[in-house]
């Protein structure tokens, strides 16, 4: 079930604000598996679109829209990042596996504040999700990619 559209999401993510760029960012073999190694969890594609929102005072905010498989159908997430690289907010935009198996606002509401390089395991510095166990694993993995795949991307100057 789709749940919000991309433009949509990015409205709600960056309310009143109109300059929205679009980011191509392409990570080298080297930083894909930089990032493999440190999210401890596999890239599907070196290229990914980084929305970035400059803010009246300059302040710039990040998204970006990741497609993942769960069991065999697919989640779509927007993740919301601060400059400093912590996370402010996942939201879900679509979700195609039955509505049972989805993670809860509170539980992903857990990750708010982390950044890059935490180690965000299921059943230690996350909880588990009853009956949602590869929802869980799965999430944790993409938080954790998505989040060093930013980190690598501001570090190497491609959001200037």
């Amino acid at each position: 079930k789709v749940f919000m559209k991309r433009d949509e999401a990015l409205e709600t993510a960056f309310p009143g604000i109109h300059n929205i760029e679009k980011k191509q960012v392409y990570l080298s073999e080297e930083e894909a598996r930089n990032i493999e190694q440190i999210s401890e969890s596999k890239l599907d594609s070196r290229l990914y679109i980084i929305y970035k929102a400059v803010q009246e005072n300059d302040e710039a905010s990040y998204a970006i829209i990741d497609t993942h498989t769960l069991r065999t159908k697919t989640e779509t997430v927007m993740y919301i990042i601060n400059p400093d690289g912590t996370l402010r907010h996942a939201e879900i935009l679509a979700f195609f596996e039955p509505p049972d198996y989805m993670a809860g606002e509170n539980w992903i509401d857990l990750y708010d504040g982390k950044k890059s390089g935490e180690p965000l395991k299921v059943g230690k510095e996350i909880p588990n999700i009853t009956g949602a166990t590869i929802t869980a694993h799965s999430f944790a993995q993409s938080v954790r990619r998505i989040l060093t795949v930013f980190q690598t991307a501001l570090d190497s100057g491609q959001l200037n």
